[in-house]
């Protein structure tokens, strides 16, 4: 089960020759929970398509606590791509949130083949950096319920994924906050 398209870049550009490629030629892994398919501080090796489960994106705060700063959910591409194709150290480690299945092939074929499409970098890197400057300016532009009502209008299955902890920390808020925001939208509701 996945919840809609919850990476936006899919509607927005098409990786259908990437996906292919990792289908056609990819080796099928699997992840445990928690396992890690991009470590934060290393370099990622892996470009992947979801086949089941999801990972998430995380990194650790200053004060040690893990942040969710995304996801990747069924047949979604996974990967830290900026920093993968510049052969750079990641800024997010990218976890397994339950068993997961994954098509994955070394990101150097990946490469090769964005290479060979002319403009398709210059697509993915714009159409990322849409989608992180609007999250950027929604933290500011709408309140944590607001947040909140949104994901669940545009994922309504979310919670039958991902743990509650996990859509908090995405939220920018803590667990207890979000309950208090789930029974405060529950208590309206019934009035």
């Amino acid at each position: 089960m996945k919840p809609g398209n919850f990476n936006e870049y899919k509607d927005m550009i098409d990786l259908t020759a990437l996906i292919g490629f990792c289908r056609d030629n990819g080796k099928l892994c699997h992840y445990a929970k928690g396992e890690a398919i991009v470590g934060q501080g290393l370099v990622g090796k892996y470009f992947g398509v979801v086949e089941s489960g999801y990972f998430k994106y995380t990194t650790i705060t200053t004060d040690g606590a893990e942040a969710v700063v995304g996801f990747a959910f069924e047949g979604e591409c996974v990967c830290d791509f900026n920093n993968s194709f510049r052969g750079v150290s990641s800024e997010v480690a990218i976890v397994a949130g339950c068993e997961t299945a994954v098509w994955q092939v070394n990101f150097n074929s990946i490469k090769d083949i964005i290479s060979r499409l002319k403009g398709l970098y210059d697509s993915i890197m714009d159409v990322l950096f849409r989608e992180i400057y609007h999250r950027h300016l929604e933290i500011y532009r709408k309140s944590p319920t607001e947040r909140y009502i949104e994901l669940l209008n545009h994922h309504p299955g979310i919670f039958d994924i991902v743990t509650m902890r996990e859509v908090a920390s995405y939220l920018l808020v803590t667990p207890v906050y979000l309950s208090r925001i789930r029974k405060n939208l529950a208590k309206k509701s019934d009035e």
